[in-house]
């Protein structure tokens, strides 16, 4: 793959950007995605077009959603000792705790009285030690059900469970290949790589609808798309995330940025060809296609509801472990989004990134949001805009072209 060459980015007015390159220029909308193509020969025009695309810029304001989504954390234990644990490595509250039927009852109750028809996450720790509780929602919940597991537990009844669900998502964490995945390990140090990858397998034999939830770090990072074409090709996995690393407490753990997003961008092609859905590409390119802003990514900012074991519901499990935890309340998660946040009012791709995690916003810098998704959205804003353009010029596909992102 030829590769990409950025573009001299300028800002005209409050919310059009000019994006140059050799080939042409794209003047873009960042609020309502609107864009228009010209070439170098049209640059004296350029002034009032972008007045006509501000003038039609409508007022964005956010507004708290109803709940669309629950994540029940059914417990806090684990069995590997891997050496990034997001629960381990910060300590969290009600560590080792496992939920009991009756706490599972009435977060049920809680769902189909607030929600109804929205989604579910289970995760934990290792969810799958507490098979009967996970058990108890893939049975009483028959919206979407996404389960993050390490994939370690297996066993006739799970297989049984998981074949006649075909409204659950089973997230087995896996960081590439053998050398990939140095990081997971059981407790006494023996690597799970073998054994993620037989279940794995098992799982796809037995037409359970699986996705790999992936690390990126920079042992990793720079053979990414050698990973994800392993995944594709070799595992038969079409969905997957590779999320860059939360904030530890316990052990520091760093991603080049510009790596990560150039490796994204080399992604883009083989993706789309053979759609395959990647989160962090699928969230950041369907806004340009819905023209719906991002106004968040961490769902906590209302859409989403989470439990602890002991059914106590939090925003976030990470906050919680702070002295100050419970002054971080939604009112001061509305007031650091982009749309709301004085750091992020000059940035093209306001409208694609939602922020970031806020705990990394928190623990990593002073702006309440995570400024390594700086990086990542303007560049590929730039890549998706001009490959929008290339995608409008060879088959001008229709919006369900792309109907495995959106």
């Amino acid at each position: 793959m030829k590769k990409f060459t950025p573009s001299l980015v300028r800002q005209f007015s409050k919310n059009i950007f000019l994006f140059e390159r050799k080939e042409g220029m794209i003047i873009f909308n960042r609020l309502n995605f609107d864009r228009r193509y010209l070439p170098k020969s049209f640059y004296h025009l350029i002034g009032k077009i972008a007045k006509e695309m501000e003038e039609n810029t409508p007022k964005l304001k956010f507004e708290v959603p109803h709940p669309r989504k629950i994540r029940v954390e059914v417990n806090f234990s684990c069995n590997l000792a891997c050496r990034y644990c997001l629960v381990f490595k910060n300590r969290l509250n009600q560590l080792n705790q496992t939920m009991n039927l009756e706490t599972a009852e009435k977060i049920l109750s809680f769902y189909q009285k607030e929600i109804k028809h929205g989604s579910v996450m289970i995760s934990g720790g290792e969810p799958f030690l507490n098979w009967r509780i996970v058990k108890f929602f893939i049975e009483k919940i028959k919206d979407p059900i996404k389960i993050f597991t390490n994939g370690i537990i297996l066993n006739g009844e799970i297989l049984s469970t998981l074949k006649k669900a075909p409204h659950v998502r089973v997230m087995v964490s896996l960081d590439g290949q053998r050398k990939d995945n140095k990081f997971r390990r059981f407790a006494n140090g023996k690597e799970v790589y073998y054994c993620t990858i037989k279940n794995l397998r098992t799982l796809k034999e037995n037409k359970v609808k699986v996705g790999i939830a992936a690390l990126c770090l920079n042992h990793n990072v720079k053979h990414l798309s050698k990973i994800v074409k392993f995944f594709y090709k070799n595992l038969g996995v079409n969905y997957m995330g590779f999320n860059f690393p939360h904030f530890t407490k316990e052990i520091s753990l760093e991603v080049d940025m510009e790596e990560y997003a150039d490796q994204l961008i080399k992604l883009f092609d083989f993706v789309i060809q053979n759609k395959i859905y990647i989160d962090q590409l699928a969230k950041r390119f369907s806004p340009l296609l819905t023209k719906k802003f991002r106004f968040y990514a961490c769902k906590l900012v209302g859409e989403q509801v989470t439990f602890y074991p002991n059914g106590e519901t939090t925003y976030c499990s990470k906050i919680d472990t702070l002295p100050s935890g419970k002054k971080y309340d939604l009112n001061y998660f509305v007031k650091v989004i982009p749309i709301n946040n004085p750091f992020c009012q000059d940035c093209p791709a306001i409208g694609i990134c939602g922020g970031g995690c806020f705990w990394d916003g928190l623990m990593r810098f002073k702006h309440g949001v995570d400024e390594r998704e700086c990086i990542l959205n303007k560049k590929l804003l730039d890549y998706f805009l001009w490959k929008l353009r290339e995608f409008e010029v060879r088959i001008n596909p229709p919006i369900s072209f792309f109907r495995h992102i959106i």
